[in-house]
């Protein structure tokens, strides 16, 4: 389910008893997280949420909290050894819990109300939207689709010089191909000559892809002589450019960077 579907489905949740909305940041890249920091959060956001109910006196929503506060310790302490960079916990007093694993920073926010606190998601939905990264290195075309964050699909392209085409490979490109790259050096020049024609050849392909997959935007990555010129190409004009070759980084790797660039 998206993202968007899911908050539609979190806005209807409604519980007089209460509902429970963490928002934590458990990245342990940065040295305070490798400390355990994000237990500490934990343990205080949810402290401070008891007592307040305690002071309040609300008997129903005490129990109710009591259920949920234990049911997201549980769930999120699973992921200890694995962490995403955020967590979002929503639990309703009727019994829906629901954990998301995000690899986006969130902030810290701890809350107890009648319906799930969805500020966050939304505004996740928003900056970092549905798109595509696309990273040239000559007769070689690097493509991932990516929403908040996370790799959603692959797609490799290499230029053949026998047919004269690009040949796609959906996911990473097979060994027995790493050979050509040999072989396609030896066209260079013809390549050089006929750069705008096939780079345009391939931007199309790209442009029926982002329009079929529904992309709020596309981001293109590699020397800046291929990026300006591969950007000429491109009939759409909502095309952000990064002048950095990322093609030896993991897709991972490629999609922080991108992200980050862009904030």
């Amino acid at each position: 389910m998206s993202l968007t579907n899911e908050i539609k489905r979190f806005k209807q949740i409604h519980c007089e008893d209460g509902c429970l909305s963490i928002y934590l940041r458990t990245s342990i890249t940065s040295v305070d997280q490798q400390k355990g920091e994000w237990k500490i959060r934990l343990k205080n956001g949810l402290k401070k949420l008891e007592e307040y109910l305690e002071v309040s006196d609300n008997g129903p929503q005490l129990a109710a909290f009591k259920r949920l506060k234990k049911e997201a310790e549980n769930q999120i302490k699973e992921l200890a050894t694995n962490m995403p960079i955020s967590v979002v916990f929503i639990g309703s007093s009727s019994g829906e819990c629901h954990l998301k694993k995000l690899q986006v920073p969130v902030e810290n926010d701890f809350r107890w109300e009648q319906n799930p606190v969805v500020d966050q998601l939304e505004h996740l939905t928003t900056k970092y939207p549905l798109s595509g990264i696309v990273m040239i290195k000559k007769t070689d075309v690097h493509l991932v689709e990516t929403s908040l964050g996370e790799v959603m699909e692959e797609k490799q392209f290499s230029w053949d010089v026998d047919t004269e085409d690009w040949k796609e490979y959906v996911g990473a490109k097979p060994q027995a191909e790493a050979g050509a790259a040999l072989h396609r050096e030896q066209y260079a020049d013809r390549f050089d000559a006929n750069q705008q024609r096939w780079f345009k050849k391939i931007a199309q392909k790209i442009e029926k892809n982002a329009k079929q997959r529904n992309w709020d935007s596309i981001h293109l990555t590699g020397s800046p002589d291929q990026t300006s010129e591969f950007s000429r190409q491109f009939a759409i004009r909502k095309v952000n450019i990064m002048k950095k070759n990322l093609t030896k980084l993991k897709p991972h790797e490629i999609i922080k960077e991108v992200n980050e660039s862009t904030v």
